[in-house]
């Protein structure tokens, strides 16, 4: 829970952010939040759905949806681009930097379930 509540603070923040800085391009910002956003809601929930199997099983469904979820944000990246529905610099910075952000966010959780299930 605490996850998502994280997750809420930081959306809050950028749209706020680019809403006063970068008016003309809180499309941009938005879209690129929201995938990564949803990118890091699955990841989260099969790593906790996941984190007490087997090792095997684990690493199966970390790796495979890790792959799956790559796939398919560079689907929507390229269709969002190609079609001309964002701006391409302004779009491929604010997902990479909520990509990064999404990702410390998700190993946080990974850690902490690790040290409450050897605790």
């Amino acid at each position: 829970m605490r996850f998502l509540i994280f997750l809420f603070v930081i959306l809050v923040m950028v749209i706020s952010s680019a809403m006063s800085f970068w008016p003309e391009y809180q499309k941009d910002f938005l879209i690129s939040f929201l995938i990564n956003f949803i990118n890091a809601i699955v990841g989260y929930t099969v790593s906790k759905k996941y984190f007490y199997a087997g090792n095997s099983i684990f690493y199966t469904m970390i790796y495979g949806t890790m792959f799956l979820r790559f796939i398919l944000m560079l689907i929507s990246m390229l269709f969002l681009i190609l079609n001309g529905f964002v701006n391409m610099i302004p779009f491929f910075l604010s997902f990479m930097i909520f990509y990064i952000v999404f990702q410390i966010f998700e190993i946080n959780t990974l850690l902490v379930l690790n040290k409450a299930s050897n605790e």
